[in-house]
């Protein structure tokens, strides 16, 4: 029998603009309802689109028009209206 630790599931997930995988927690979701797309938090069901959450240059139109196509500029103005920028450290501060 073993006595190793047991370390829990952490789901992952891609983002549609990098290809880059990680833990699902780390991503925002996108849903598909009856005004377009939009930010989808808590209870999760369905199908979905991730991007990722801390990265601004995933967020770009050119980037997202590879999984949304025309509509990758309204998802694009979602994003960027909806998700906080996250804050730049400058190196010279630390």
């Amino acid at each position: 029998m073993s006595t190793a630790a047991h370390t829990p599931h952490v789901p992952e997930r891609s983002c549609v603009a990098c290809r880059r995988k990680r833990p699902q927690g780390e991503l925002l979701r996108l849903v598909r309802g009856e005004q377009g797309w939009q930010l989808q938090t808590g209870h999760r069901t369905g199908r979905g689109r991730y991007v990722c959450a801390d990265t601004p240059a995933c967020w770009s139109e050119k980037r997202l028009r590879r999984s949304f196509g025309p509509q990758a500029g309204t998802v694009s103005a979602l994003l960027n209206v909806q998700t906080p920028q996250p804050a730049i450290q400058d190196p010279a501060m630390r």
